[in-house]
């Protein structure tokens, strides 16, 4: 019988998290949702947080893939205060701070790989949105669209 508690017990626990993750990265109605994958982030000297990826195809077209990490290692992530000369880093690539949501965020552009952008949120996540086709403003916008959903979700809960 105890053994049937246990199994009950972690079953709701598992259910529990699984709906956490989706909160982090949301279907967004009207967008094209890709399936939610992942990875959580154990080590030896235990859990370190999480990993969770999503495609994403926003209502007018544009194409990206949003990361969520939360745990140790993103917490310590923060913009650089400096981006260099221009922006330029090597290469052709370049970055630039800006401001997503009222968020501390970095736009890193490569001319092979296109734009990514990262947000810092709260004190342990970091929001990554990797895009080949989108425009700035349309990778901001999305950046934007699914913080708003996210934090929705994370006061309903």
């Amino acid at each position: 019988m105890n053994f049937r508690k246990f199994l009950l017990a972690a079953a709701i626990a598992a259910l529990a998290a699984s709906q956490a993750f989706a909160a982090a990265l949301p279907e967004v109605e009207g967008w094209t949702c890709g399936p939610l994958r992942e990875t959580q982030l154990d080590t030896v000297s235990g859990h370190q947080g999480q990993w969770l990826e999503r495609e994403y195809r926003t209502a007018n077209g544009a194409k990206f893939l949003a990361v969520w990490m939360e745990g140790a290692g993103p917490k310590l992530w923060k913009p650089a205060a400096e981006v260099g000369e221009g922006g330029e880093t090597s290469g052709g690539e370049s970055a630039e701070k800006i401001s997503v949501a009222g968020r501390d965020a970095m736009l890193e552009s490569r001319p092979v790989l296109g734009l990514s952008l990262v947000v810092k949120i709260g004190k342990d996540g970091v929001l990554t949105l990797e895009s080949q086709s989108a425009g700035k403003d349309e990778l901001t916008r999305a950046a934007e669209t699914l913080i708003k959903h996210m934090e929705a979700e994370k006061a309903e809960k």
